[in-house]
């Protein structure tokens, strides 16, 4: 399991098109838990789930990723995800709900 974290870290760190692209964010880490909503985290593409987090706005939902909210460590248990990575991902998950 540490293997493939660790390939898939590098996959997301090797070059800027990969950075920013949100679906492979989502594939390599939110999915995880969004897919089937673990700990309470909003289920991909459900939206009673997403309804009241995006009335906070998309500033809020990168802010709880950036600092971890609930179950969700800060940066979603990846120090090394960039603020541009965190941004695609937030956007990713939020653009499969509207």
């Amino acid at each position: 399991m540490k293997r493939l974290n660790a390939i898939l870290t590098l996959a997301l760190l090797a070059g800027p098109a990969a950075a920013a692209d949100g679906k492979t964010v989502y594939d390599n880490i939110c999915y995880k838990c969004h897919r089937t909503g673990t700990d309470d985290a909003p289920r991909t593409g459900n939206k009673a789930d997403w309804a009241p987090r995006l009335a906070q706005g998309t500033a809020a939902l990168y802010k709880n990723v950036a600092e971890g909210k609930g179950a969700m460590d800060p940066r979603a248990g990846k120090p090394e995800l960039s603020d541009a990575e965190l941004k695609a991902g937030v956007d990713y998950l939020v653009g499969m709900v509207k």
